[in-house]
């Protein structure tokens, strides 16, 4: 792997934690591809049920659509080489994660603590803290209170998947808060597409009968798609 920035490559497993199936593909499927090569363990945590995202559907009711996304999900990790690997579903309602505080937070963030004492990750890869999306940055914080009650130390980078998009000038990163991480992923962008390809229902031509459905644009994905993903790290880090 090749950054700018000081290597990300981590000596120890490697957790990674997704908002949404296919989170997991877009932002860092690249680094999860070339960890495996490393023969690194890869532990996907997806946080949310991803059954929201066509809410107008008559044929494909919420659950019908959370069934789909946890079998895409587990296409997407089978073609990035982590078919063998372990991976959690903590099934929380998509765009209506509980609230901080909550006793539904504090289970969730009690089953990804689990995941972190069992797995002890050399480095966990989250969403963005102030991606412009509210599951992306309610992810952040449960990941961030499960890190800090497993008692584990990984190191951190956030990817971010709506940033460059829909970001506002207070989302982006501020002066001395991070440092940018690019990391080459061509060695591993072939699968980091083919990944993407088993989210059907999120591309658009699966899912025909709500206009106002949530399709990936080909843009976006060929933003995602290139010879570079970039994190952030939090300066001062390890």
């Amino acid at each position: 792997m090749i950054a700018t920035g000081r290597s990300p490559g981590p000596d120890g497993p490697l957790l990674v934690v997704a908002p949404h199936p296919d989170d997991e593909t877009l932002g860092c499927g690249g680094l999860i591809a070339l960890a495996l090569r490393r023969g690194l363990r890869v532990h996907t945590v997806f946080v949310t049920d991803g059954g929201a995202s066509h809410p107008n559907s008559a044929a494909w009711s919420r659950q019908r659509l959370a069934e789909r996304r946890e079998r895409e999900a587990a296409e997407a990790l089978r073609r990035l080489g982590a078919g063998a690997q372990p991976r959690t579903f903590l099934r929380l309602k998509d765009a209506d994660m509980p609230a901080r505080g909550s006793p539904a937070h504090a289970r969730a963030a009690a089953a990804l603590a689990a995941v972190l004492r069992d797995l002890s990750p050399g480095l966990a890869l989250l969403p963005w803290r102030r991606d412009p999306h509210r599951d992306h940055r309610d992810t952040w914080r449960l990941a961030m209170d499960a890190i800090a009650a497993s008692g584990q130390a990984p190191e951190i980078l956030e990817y971010a998947i709506w940033l460059d998009e829909l970001g506002r000038p207070g989302d982006r990163p501020r002066a001395g808060e991070m440092e940018k991480v690019r990391v080459d992923v061509s060695a591993g962008l072939d699968a980091k597409r083919h990944a993407i390809e088993a989210h059907e229902s999120q591309l658009g031509g699966l899912i025909t009968d709500d206009p106002t459905g949530f399709a990936l644009g080909p843009a976006t994905v060929a933003r995602l798609t290139g010879q570079w993903e970039v994190f952030w790290r939090p300066c001062g880090a390890r």
